[in-house]
């Protein structure tokens, strides 16, 4: 029981951690394009 109760919230946070990746691309494609506008 233990175990199977380990592996889904291991479950949850690798799907967090991805939530939280594609967050962060986006962030950094909004950044360079931020940057790419101001050099124009």
């Amino acid at each position: 029981m233990e175990l199977r109760t380990s592996l889904s919230k291991i479950e949850q946070m690798k799907r967090r951690v991805e939530e939280l990746e594609m967050a962060l691309q986006n962030c950094e494609m909004r950044i360079e394009f931020l940057e790419a506008s101001e050099k124009r």
